[in-house]
């Protein structure tokens, strides 16, 4: 734990062996109060006693309380301050890497495990190297100085004192193999009881409607219980092992009672010794007590150091070491193969959208369509092959110049717990009011938005929950065009809303890609029979390309039988049956 706790501070390792140092000075001076007291001890049993030497030492116990609290205040604020600095340098660099690494990293761990990684598990460590650390240097520098101290007056009845420090350390080092045990399991549960409540509150319009409220959604009782019992066991299953160790300690005094008492008797000892011992003796084994009851905390905080640190091993998306600047837009996929977790998703793609054009993606669920857009946004890297905008490898440019020159609209827009304005600013900060309210404007979500009590400023929940499917969309549209970049990526942005909502986000639309180049996902092929091109997509394949009215005309062809699976669709109606029932 030592180890990793340095190498968690990092440039701040002398400010934290400074600390550690001060905290044994501090320790020093708290044993050297026993000295003192042992000379008192001494000259309170001389047949005279000396007022001025016994005034001495009084003073010398005064100045060695003053030392030792200047001493353990200066080394509080130092390892305070450097503790909550380098753990404050951990966060950051744990924010800022987590931004770098692939959004495969973010699929693949559950929302608990996240919220657990960047709170909990941060609570843990930051309490290890502030508080926990420094007890446990002051307890090993204590017991050993007053170990050392008794040394020098009596080393057979140090020995004594020292009697059960063997076993217990025997027992304290295996305790620590059940201990990490414990301490993974707890932390999985925690894990897995956090994922399963985050479901329960997003999931809870489904949970009523189907009846699976409380008790009946078994997940998540399944996941408290298992929580509620690795804490249980966390604390029950290591009573027996922390009552044996402080009982072999304790075993320690009853040899200083024993052999102190014999050679007492023996007049090889005298009075004032004895009772030093006896004094000094639970001293001594006090912070040694404590030593057991820390090693659950630094346990916790390796299981959490560990899921930390192996975050931040993982690598992240490459930068170059140069910039490049884009002057053109026109984007193009050259012999591009992606698989994802060993499973392919694209196979040798290649196709190439020119600049200002329009160009549909289409196809059915899973063929690839979204991964084309991500590897557009290079949320992933390809496997084989090259993705180009202007001419230029987008793994040659850096993250924030590619991601300002492209505006994404998701179909499941998400806002932030924040105005309706900050949400629009959200992605050009530094834009007037004026502005925000064309965007807005354009995006035909002014008039709904002068509805709201406080207008612009009205504040929207977590993830938009209090407006439409709609009202969302022409924000996120609002907020795209508001960042006016050269690149514009639709997933969809009509497939769930109502025909009126639908013709408003179609005007949005026709604002939001002028001069732009544009990629949008279709599943609604009445909406792109005006693009430049489209790219019909198959299990990871261009199968088809070209303008609506030349894929039309061919029969055998996916883009007419989605056409026509379309059309279909269109004229759908319940049943008579169906309607009879309604009629009774």
């Amino acid at each position: 734990m030592i180890k990793d706790l340095f190498q968690l501070a990092g440039d701040r390792q002398p400010q934290l062996i400074q600390g550690t140092i001060l905290y044994v000075i501090s320790s020093l001076f708290a044993a050297m109060l026993y000295f003192f007291l042992y000379l008192i001890l001494v000259e309170l049993f001389e047949d005279s006693i000396n007022p001025q030497k016994v005034i001495k030492l009084f003073v010398g116990i005064g100045l060695s309380l003053v030392l030792q609290g200047l001493f353990l205040y200066w080394a509080n604020f130092l390892t305070y301050i450097t503790s909550y600095r380098m753990i404050g340098d951990l966060r950051l660099r744990l924010g800022n890497h987590i931004r770098k690494l692939p959004m495969g990293f973010f699929t693949s761990k559950q929302v608990g495990d996240l919220n657990n990684l960047v709170s909990d598990d941060m609570t843990k460590i930051e309490g290890v190297p502030s508080w926990v650390y420094p007890k446990i240097v002051s307890a090993i520098a204590t017991s050993a100085f007053i170990a050392a101290f008794l040394f020098l007056i009596d080393w057979r009845l140090t020995l004594a004192t020292l009697a059960g420090v063997p076993i217990a350390t025997l027992i304290y080092v295996n305790s620590q193999k059940l201990l990490k045990t414990l301490s993974e399991v707890q932390k999985c549960s925690t894990v897995e009881a956090n994922s399963r409540m985050i479901e329960y509150i997003q999931g809870m319009g489904v949970l009523k409607a189907f009846n699976q409220t409380g008790s009946r959604f078994k997940k998540l009782e399944k996941a408290l219980d298992n929580y509620k019992q690795a804490n249980l066991n966390l604390v029950t299953q290591l009573v027996t092992p922390a009552i044996v160790f402080a009982g072999v300690l304790e075993l320690g005094f009853v040899a200083i009672l024993t052999v102190g008492t014999y050679m007492l008797f023996g007049g090889e000892l005298t009075v004032p010794t004895f009772l030093l011992f006896l004094v000094l003796g639970l001293r001594f084994y006090a912070p040694l007590f404590a030593l057991f009851d820390f090693s659950a905390m630094t346990r916790m905080m390796e299981a959490a150091l560990v899921r930390v640190t192996k975050v931040l091993n993982m690598s992240p998306l490459p930068e170059p070491t140069q910039n490049r600047q884009l002057e053109f837009f026109d984007i193009q996929f050259k012999n591009v193969s992606f698989s994802y977790e060993n499973t392919p998703v694209l196979q040798d793609i290649n196709f190439q959208v020119p600049e200002r054009s329009v160009t549909a993606l289409v196809g059915s669920s899973g063929s690839g369509k979204t991964t084309i857009t991500n590897l557009i946004a290079r949320f992933w890297d390809v496997d084989t092959g090259e993705v180009l905008i202007g001419g230029v490898n987008i793994k040659d440019l850096k993250t924030e110049e590619l991601l300002s020159s492209l505006s994404i609209v998701f179909q499941d827009v998400y806002l932030f717990n924040d105005t309706i304005l900050n949400n629009i600013k959200f992605g050009k900060p530094d834009a007037t009011f004026e502005q925000a309210i064309a965007a807005a404007k354009a995006a035909q979500c002014h008039e709904f938005i002068l509805e709201l009590p406080e207008g612009y400023d009205t504040p929207i929940v977590e993830g938009g929950a209090t407006l439409s499917g709609g009202e969302k969309q022409r924000i996120a549209i609002a907020r795209a065009i508001l960042k006016d970049a050269p690149i514009v990526i639709l997933d969809e942005a009509t497939a769930s809303v109502d025909p009126e909502n639908e013709i408003l986000i179609q005007k949005a639309i026709n604002s939001l890609v002028e001069s732009k180049t544009l990629i949008l996902i279709a599943h609604r092929l009445s909406t792109i029979t005006k693009a430049d091109q489209i790219l019909v997509i198959d299990n990871g394949k261009v199968v088809e390309h070209g303008k609506h009215d030349e894929l039309i005309t061919n029969p055998e062809g996916l883009y007419s039988k989605l056409w026509d699976s379309r059309q279909q669709a269109r004229s759908w109606k319940v049943s008579d049956r169906q309607l009879s029932v309604e009629r009774v």
